[in-house]
């Protein structure tokens, strides 16, 4: 269990400046991973009124789940690991578990576990590594028939991670874009293919 301020600043990328970036990182075949987010919400979108997400995290070897809140200009992330056969068991059931920090959490927020559902999934393919000014991560994501491609960079510090990511922008002549979150994103998509489906 964790709960740790994100300070992150994230560029919708086109394919050829992702794999521009991809080559400038000598990124190899081993260097990627792939994650699942099933995301959730309430009937009446109560988390994403007020700027939330919770989400359930696949990773190759162990789940996470995440409940992100705003806090100043980034956002608070409160965590609970666990197992993946334990992901995939709350997953079936179209829940999460009520015990832990995000449980604690969500019933601060006056939101009821019960009224929570899966609202849709997104894959991402990740790759990182390390700068000595933080973390730089390349996304390509999929999700309700969308395919995007995104860079993040994690920083430990609001003002010296800004000036780093608009120097790197800059650098690499990459326009500044600035996108949605990953659930907002993919439920945007939803939303969109719901209305094309309607007579």
């Amino acid at each position: 269990m964790s709960e740790e301020l994100e300070i992150e600043f994230k560029n919708l990328l086109s394919k050829s400046e992702y794999n521009e970036l991809l080559n400038i990182f000598n990124a190899r075949e081993k260097d990627f991973f792939s994650q699942e987010n099933h995301y959730f919400d309430t009937a009446d979108s109560r988390l994403r009124k007020l700027n939330s997400g919770l989400r359930i995290r696949l990773l190759p070897q162990s789940a996470e789940l995440t409940l992100k809140t705003p806090l100043g200009l980034h956002l608070l992330e409160t965590t609970d690991q666990m197992t993946l056969d334990e992901a995939h068991a709350y997953l079936a059931g179209s829940t999460i578990k009520k015990d832990g920090m995000v449980g604690r959490k969500l019933t601060e927020m006056n939101i009821l576990i019960e009224d929570l559902r899966i609202i849709g999934s997104l894959k991402t393919v990740r790759f990182e590594t390390s700068v000595p000014e933080g973390l730089v991560v390349l996304d390509k994501s999929t999700y309700a028939g969308k395919l995007d491609y995104e860079l993040e960079f994690e920083a430990q510090d609001h003002h010296e991670g800004l000036a780093f990511f608009n120097q790197f922008l800059e650098k690499y002549a990459i326009p500044r874009r600035i996108g949605k979150n990953k659930i907002a994103r993919m439920k945007d998509a939803m939303d969109e293919n719901e209305r094309n489906v309607k007579p």
